[in-house]
């Protein structure tokens, strides 16, 4: 954010974004394969537990009177449990938004789709698209997901924008509105171009150089984005921003790359880099990014 502050250290980092876990801390707790386990020790424990207390008091004839003590400390065994899993769902609806929540992707998933593909997944697109790219197998086929569904995808980033509602954030909305009216109307170079600058305009208003630099920094010769040096939603919402940034040189003959990438959007304008798939990628970053802005901004 544009304002002074001292130099941050590692776990302050964005300062008053960081008011979630981080992406260590919160699949620590989050992770399916965690939770299976937990809930496979633990019911079937509850229900041991249960039968044997009703075999030991049926066949030694215990009283009716100790049957009714028993019960209570049953019950209070259930809303443990219970209180635990509805803790844990509460911390995922915290820090998933909504198109999020039934999918809970893996930690895996995650770094696959965002960080080795550049798909955005933070507010759009929708729950049918995301379980659809979750499930689909190559990274071939995701992209002809979004191809072949660009029309719901559009939709879902028009029904997102529309929830933005920050005073900062108006003109950027109507500009975001400009894109999907280009995208339907089959205006797709100019939608793309408008989407990079959208996302590059974005990041310029709402972050220190310092911070802008640390999150787009793509080059070959420096370490990958890493999920864990940030709180959980900053991770998810700026690791596809990450790999739109990727390293592009037009006077080091760096091929142009086929997937959306922001300088190559701006300087190797071609038939390789536009397209209507890539133009949705964009108009889905700058939606993501742009909703990030409209929730932090408020607190």
């Amino acid at each position: 954010m544009t304002q002074e502050r001292n130099e941050p250290e590692k776990d302050d980092f964005f300062g008053s974004f960081n008011v979630m876990p981080s992406m260590a801390d919160f699949y620590r707790t989050q992770n399916a394969g965690w939770m299976k386990r937990l809930a496979e020790a633990t019911m079937p424990t509850q229900r041991i537990g249960e039968t044997l207390a009703k075999q030991i008091m049926e066949s030694s004839g215990l009283s009716n009177r100790f049957r009714e003590a028993w019960e209570p400390v049953q019950e209070r065994f259930r809303e443990q449990w219970r209180d635990l899993f509805v803790s844990i769902g509460s911390l995922k609806n915290r820090v998933y938004p909504e198109n999020l929540r039934d999918a809970a992707p893996r930690l895996k998933e995650l770094k696959e789709l965002l960080l080795e593909e550049g798909i955005p997944l933070m507010w759009v697109p929708g729950p049918k698209a995301v379980r659809a790219l979750l499930d689909a197998p190559t990274a071939v086929e995701r992209r002809r997901i979004i191809g072949r569904r660009w029309r719901g995808i559009v939709n879902d980033c028009e029904a997102v924008i529309n929830t933005v509602d920050h005073p900062d954030l108006l003109e950027v909305r109507d500009f975001a509105f400009d894109c999907v009216a280009a995208l339907r109307a089959a205006h797709t170079n100019p939608a793309q171009a408008l989407a990079a600058n959208l996302l590059d305009s974005l990041m310029h208003a709402h972050f220190e150089k310092a911070d802008r630099v640390k999150l787009t920094s793509n080059r070959k010769s420096k370490a990958k984005f890493d999920l864990n040096d940030y709180d959980v939603r900053v991770a998810l919402t700026f690791a596809p921003v990450w790999f739109a940034y990727a390293e592009y040189w037009t006077d080091k003959g760096d091929p142009i790359p086929r997937m959306f990438a922001r300088h190559a959007s701006a300087h190797g304008v071609s038939r390789t880099q536009y397209s209507r798939i890539n133009a949705v990628y964009g108009l889905m970053l700058a939606t993501s990014v742009m909703k990030f802005f409209d929730l932090e901004l408020e607190r």
